[in-house]
């Protein structure tokens, strides 16, 4: 009924903001202006990396970006091809809500986003939050999750420099790496424009490795190939300037070999994974006053995989998965503001989700249906030097299948509270807290697949306690800036689902290990100097201290035992040094032991590891236009690691880039 009303009120109101009255007035003048971040002022954590600091971490995608954030632990199999998964706060990838300009990415069948797919040819912002989006025009899904990572694209609204440009980009390195895209931008008669960005990848990714089972040679990687390509499409259109519609599309398709673990001098795989992905999607946000805004989203997504084994031990001598999944979803958002200090919204989700299966073992598949909807409550209060906020979240979601038993349907309340506080005006410090009710529901695979599936799962519930503080100072001594955030954080996990894969990186085991205590600290710093004789100086740095204990039965031996594959200390830094047209970049990467699922004993001992990168460019400009050529260096020292255990990772690296970006400039007077 609630939804039924909401709609009736659009409907209402619709005509008056698409063809109210016009009025002989003078045009709008559009000021453009960079905003402020958030990172010290929001009462939750935020991390935030621009396309500028991004290309100085020697990162192909944004799986690769996200190992310079505090906090998150990014799962990597190796290879450019290898699976990437991220996990914030060793609450698992679940629980962290992927958001592709503004609209959830979705995977109903895993959960899991690889975000190794998602290059950053086409990013210009990432942006990581703890609990929730800070933004409350935000769809209710956005609150759904633990974390929410927002990728932000180079559409048409972010171009406000030129009217046309055109990116030309190849990439290479070792491996057999190749990557050529291209990025075009065009905007006509002032309302209307259109962007593209297409890039191919491919890589034989025979990367070599030092085999400790035979006498410490190094042995090459096999079949760990990747071959796909990437099309976006953005366009953009603003009637007026109280509205504006997007419309998204986008397609992913991989053809990637599978790289089986490496235990006891086996190194051959032949497993083969297809993957395809497409989806389309709109948005239309209106402001209908001074005082309340609307926000409709809508999207359609369909993804295909097929997996093949061809040497699986069975009758038919062959082990094939073949599943299409489908997601269709609808939001709407409208958001009030009730005077200077308070605003509030209210979002409302449904979404259906199927998965079907159809190769030939797909006879007693359940092929279930997921019917989901969200709705959401949210306020911002800010007066002087306080800022409150909050949301509560009603979320329903029921299942069907065809062959078999369904899981439950339920309905949950969930909630969320945040506050931070500036205690004296003339000292740039802030403190933050903020406490998050949370759940995530089991995926299909948790619950239908074969051999593996438990329909009895129940869902995965988290609480979230943090406290933290902020500070930036501007303008001291030779520091021309520098900040610190820092957080100490609680979480409290009950019916902890667990995944982990098997015999290869497609088929996975689920264990339900009940519950788990996670104390942890993330701190950041950040720090720039004054420009000396034409030299800048850039330093970021890094640090993650996580004590995640199984503490679900007393009476087993991992109880109290540190969660697989989490470290106790991990972090990164970077130092940066610009001349004039030249640029030099340091990274590294720092992780303490880890143990992989099972009993903490040394055959499951993953060793502790530092990785050093570098990189240097060189830029030319002309008017507007940039040609750019960067080389760069990964794991310059040759160490040997892994991020899961007996998937090696690559010894050194190199990449080398050549890039041209072209634009025409843009007469701001033409605006509305």
């Amino acid at each position: 009924m609630k939804l039924i009303c909401f709609h009736l009120l659009i409907i209402t109101i619709l005509p008056n903001i698409l063809f109210g009255q016009k009025h002989d007035t003078l045009s709008n003048v559009k000021v453009l202006a960079k905003k402020n971040s958030n990172v010290i002022a929001n009462p939750t954590p935020v991390q935030i990396l621009n396309t500028v600091d991004a290309s100085k971490t020697n990162s192909l995608s944004v799986a690769d970006a996200l190992k310079y954030f505090a906090g998150v632990s990014v799962k990597d199999f190796g290879g450019i091809g290898g699976l990437k998964t991220v996990s914030v706060r060793s609450l698992g990838a679940n629980h962290t809500g992927i958001l592709f300009d503004g609209i959830a990415l979705g995977n109903a069948q895993a959960g899991l986003i690889d975000l190794g797919k998602f290059s950053l040819d086409n990013i210009y912002q990432i942006e990581l939050y703890n609990s929730g989006p800070s933004d409350i025009l935000s769809t209710a899904k956005a609150y759904s999750y633990a974390s929410v990572l927002f990728l932000k694209t180079s559409t048409a609204s972010e171009k406000q420099d030129s009217i046309n440009s055109l990116n030309l980009k190849l990439q290479g390195g070792s491996f057999g790496y190749f990557s050529p895209s291209l990025s075009i931008y065009k905007q006509f008669k002032k309302r209307l424009s259109l962007s593209i960005n297409a890039q191919h990848q491919k890589a034989n990714s025979e990367y070599p490795y030092i085999s400790y089972e035979n006498n410490y040679s190094r042995v090459k990687r096999t079949n760990s190939d990747i071959k796909g390509y990437r099309i976006e499409s953005d366009a953009a259109f603003q009637p007026n300037a109280k509205n504006r519609i997007s419309l998204k599309t986008f397609l992913y398709q991989s053809e990637r070999g599978l790289p089986g673990a490496i235990v006891y001098y086996n190194t051959i795989s032949n497993q083969r994974l297809n993957e395809r992905e497409m989806f389309v999607q709109g948005v239309w946000k209106s402001t209908i006053s001074t005082k309340s805004d609307l926000l409709f989203s809508t999207k359609y997504e369909q993804n295909k995989s097929y997996y093949l084994d061809p040497s699986y031990p069975n009758n038919v001598g062959k082990l094939e998965n073949e599943f299409h999944q489908k997601e269709i979803y609808v939001s709407g958002v409208y958001s009030l503001k009730f005077d200077d200090n308070l605003k509030m919204s209210f979002a409302t989700d449904a979404f259906k989700n199927t998965l079907v299966r159809t190769d030939i073992f797909a006879d007693k598949f359940a092929t279930p249906k997921r019917n989901s909807w969200l709705n959401n409550i949210a306020f911002q209060w800010k007066k002087k030097q306080f800022e409150f906020s909050g949301n509560l979240l009603y979320s329903i979601i029921n299942e069907k299948v065809k062959i078999g038993e369904s899981a439950n349907n339920f309905h949950k309340f969930s909630d969320g509270i945040a506050l931070s506080i500036l205690p004296f005006y003339s000292i740039p410090f802030r403190t933050r807290i903020f406490y998050k009710h949370i759940f995530r529901a089991p995926t299909f695979n948790d619950l239908y697949y074969t051999n593996v599936g438990n329909t009895k799962l129940r869902p995965e519930f988290a609480d979230q306690y943090n406290l933290g503080f902020t500070y930036e100072k501007q303008q001291l001594g030779i520091l021309k800036q520098w900040s610190v955030t820092s957080d100490a954080y609680y979480n409290l996990v009950n019916d902890k689902i667990l995944t982990a894969p098997r015999q290869n990186l497609f088929q996975w085991s689920v264990q339900n290990i009940g519950r788990v205590k996670i104390k942890g600290v993330d701190v950041a710093l950040h720090g720039s100097l004054r420009e000396w004789k034409n030299f800048q100086f850039n330093a970021n740095a890094t640090y993650t201290f996580q004590d995640a204990k199984d503490v679900a039965d007393p009476y087993s031996t991992l109880y109290n035992s540190q969660l697989s594959y989490t470290p106790k200390h991990s972090g990164s830094g970077s130092f940066n040094v610009h001349y004039k047209q030249f640029q030099i970049n340091y990274n590294l990467l720092f992780s303490s032991k880890r143990y992989k699922s099972g009993d903490q004993i040394s055959e499951n001992l993953l060793q502790s590891f530092t990785t050093n990168d570098i990189s240097v460019s060189y830029s030319k400009k002309a008017n507007k236009n940039v040609f750019k050529l960067i080389f760069e260096a990964n794991n310059i020292f040759d160490t040997q690691y892994e991020i899961v255990k007996y998937y090696p990772m690559p010894l050194s690296s190199y990449r080398i880039t050549f890039n041209i970006s072209l634009k025409q400039n843009k007469n701001l007077s033409n605006e509305f």
